[in-house]
C-alpha cells in the first residue's frame, strides 16, 4: 500500500488553492483512509496540508455504514443486526485501520510499569495480545449497543457525525504532539497550522450539529463536545506516556471520539 503521505515534495507547506486541489487532496487521503482506489498519481501533500478532508472523508463512511444501518433497519431488521451490519460496512470500508492502531495501542499501553521503548516494540509487533483484543471487543460491543436503540433514520445522522467528527480530532495531537518515529506513518502526516486544526475541528462539529440538532439541541452540542474532549484527553494521556504518537495511537485517538459520541447520542436521543 502506497501512502498519500509519500508526496512528491511539490505543494509540501501550502495548502490547495482551488477546488480542483482540494479534490485532488480529497482522493489521495480517501485513498489512504479506505478501501477506495483513486487515480491520483503520485501525492502532492502531506496529510498536515490538508487536515480539512477529514471530515468528509469520515461523512462519507459514515454515509455508508448509515446507509447500511437505515436499509436492515427499514426492512424490519433488528437493532442489534442493523448495528452490527453497520460496524462491518465501516470496518470493511476503512479496511480496519483505525481498529488496527486502537489494537496494537492497547497491547503497547495496556500492561503497567513498562519502559516507552518497550511500549513502542510491543506495538509495532503485529500479533494482537490480551489488550488488543479486549480493546477490539468491547468496543464492538459498545458500537452496536449504542446504534441497536435507533431507528434506520436516526443510525444514519448518528453515524456520519460520529465518523465526521472522530476523524476531525485527528488534527489535535498532530498539532500538540511530535511524532514519535521518524520513519513512521506518523512523521510522514507533517505538522499542520493552528488554523487549519480549528478549521478541521470546526468543520467536524459543524457537520456532526447540523445532522443532530432535529434530534434535539442539547445532544447536538453535547455529542461533538465529549468527543472532542475524549481524543483530548486520550491524546495527552498516550503522549505521556511515549513521548508523542505514532500511527496506531492516531488510529486509537479516532475510535475513542467515535465512541464517545455514539455513547452521547445513545443516552440521549431515545429513537
Amino acid at each position: 500500500m502506497t501512502s498519500p503521505n509519500d508526496f512528491d515534495g511539490r505543494s509540501s507547506g501550502t495548502r490547495p488553492s482551488s477546488f480542483d486541489d482540494w479534490l485532488q487532496a480529497f482522493k489521495e487521503q480517501a485513498t489512504f483512509f479506505t478501501g477506495v482506489k483513486f487515480d491520483t498519481g503520485v501525492p502532492r501533500w502531506p496529510l498536515a496540508d490538508v487536515l480539512p478532508v477529514l471530515p468528509f472523508i469520515g461523512a462519507a463512511v459514515g454515509l455508508a455504514a448509515g446507509l447500511v444501518f437505515a436499509i436492515v433497519r427499514g426492512v424490519s431488521g433488528p437493532g442489534w443486526l442493523a448495528g452490527v451490519l453497520a460496524v462491518v460496512a465501516a470496518v470493511l470500508i476503512t479496511r480496519a485501520l483505525h481498529e488496527d492502531g486502537l489494537a496494537d495501542t492497547a497491547d503497547g499501553l495496556g500492561p503497567h510499569a513498562l519502559e516507552p521503548a518497550r511500549r513502542l516494540e510491543i506495538m509495532r509487533d503485529s500479533r494482537n495480545g490480551t489488550f488488543g483484543v479486549l480493546a477490539l471487543a468491547l468496543s464492538v460491543l459498545i458500537k452496536v449497543a449504542c446504534l441497536a436503540q435507533f431507528s434506520g433514520s436516526t443510525g444514519l445522522v448518528v453515524l456520519i457525525g460520529a465518523h465526521a467528527l472522530s476523524r476531525a480530532t485527528l488534527a489535535y495531537p498532530l498539532l500538540a504532539f511530535s511524532p514519535v518515529h521518524a520513519d513512521g506513518l506518523g512523521a510522514q502526516a507533517g505538522k499542520p497550522t493552528d488554523n487549519d486544526v480549528w478549521l478541521t475541528l470546526a468543520i467536524g462539529a459543524a457537520l456532526a450539529f447540523i445532522l443532530l440538532v432535529g434530534k434535539g439541541f442539547f445532544v447536538a452540542i453535547l455529542a461533538p463536545a465529549i468527543s472532542i474532549f475524549a481524543a483530548w484527553f486520550a491524546s495527552r494521556w498516550i503522549a505521556e506516556r511515549i513521548g508523542g504518537y505514532t500511527g496506531d495511537t492516531l488510529g486509537a485517538v479516532q475510535q475513542k471520539a467515535e465512541i464517545a459520541f455514539l455513547v452521547v447520542a445513545a443516552l440521549l436521543v431515545h429513537h
